[in-house]
């Protein structure tokens, strides 16, 4: 019988080891790891990338409108997918730091062409196929020109640069 006194003289030592471990977890006493400092910018350009990469692959994968029936739908699109990146955008919330910088430079200016992005495609739609029409339309498209993509790119957000010159 001394077989069976073995392994209870080897659990002592093994349960006392493994609870001195456990409770060497390497924590700060109560289990739980010290959260990282995250940076905002960091977190903002992340965020916003994200919503710009998934706009930028929906344009992407639209269609060019080769007859003028199609020519309606493409425009109610591409607004559609430049108003979703916009309301996602104006969601976030930007560095304290960095706020008016990105609401004069992009957010504001970008609501803005959203804007006149909606107003166009009603004259897209109330025109139809009438090609007459919609010839002077094409040339009254708004554009991105009043967003700065340059500074969108200095900030780390080039995926949104791209996005918006998407857009126009």
């Amino acid at each position: 019988m001394t077989r069976s006194r073995h392994p209870r003289r080897l659990a002592v030592p093994l349960t006392a080891l493994v609870l001195a471990l456990s409770a060497c977890s390497g924590g700060d006493g109560d289990g739980a790891a010290a959260p990282e400092e995250v940076d905002p910018k960091q977190a903002y350009v992340e965020q916003a990338s994200e919503i710009c990469t998934t706009a930028d692959e929906e344009f992407a994968a639209l269609t060019a409108p080769t007859t003028p029936e199609q020519f309606g739908p493409y425009v109610q699109e591409t607004v559609g997918i430049a108003d979703r990146a916009q309301t996602e955008l104006a969601a976030l919330s930007p560095p304290e730091d960095d706020r008016a910088d990105l609401e004069s430079k992009v957010l504001s200016p970008f609501a803005e062409l959203v804007e006149q992005g909606r107003a166009w495609s009603a004259q897209v739609q109330a025109a139809g196929t009438d090609q007459a029409a919609l010839l002077p339309l094409l040339g009254a498209r708004p554009t991105s020109a009043g967003i700065d993509k340059d500074y969108l790119r200095e900030y780390g957000l080039t995926s949104c640069a791209d996005a918006v010159s998407e857009v126009g």
